[in-house]
């Protein structure tokens, strides 16, 4: 069973203001194995989520920000 954690880059089609970023993380954190969830500073529209995989999917995480209504897409790591 994999313990360590796993990343993956999300991009947003648009920069997150604030409010968007505080909502998203608010569902994402929620979720069962997400160990991190922050935004790039530089690049604000990449948002890195660092879970365990043993407990969740990227695409999981990927299906909740788009249910959400933002447009985003899995980059990878």
């Amino acid at each position: 069973m994999n313990t360590l954690p796993t990343d993956v880059m999300i991009h947003t089609s648009n920069s997150l203001s604030e409010a968007e970023f505080s909502e998203i993380a608010t569902h994402i954190k929620k979720i069962e194995g997400v160990v991190k969830f922050e935004r790039n500073q530089r690049v604000p529209n990449l948002i890195m989520v660092a879970y365990n995989a043993s407990h969740t999917r990227a695409l999981s995480i990927l299906n909740k920000i788009t249910r959400l209504g933002f447009n985003a897409s899995l980059v990878g790591m």
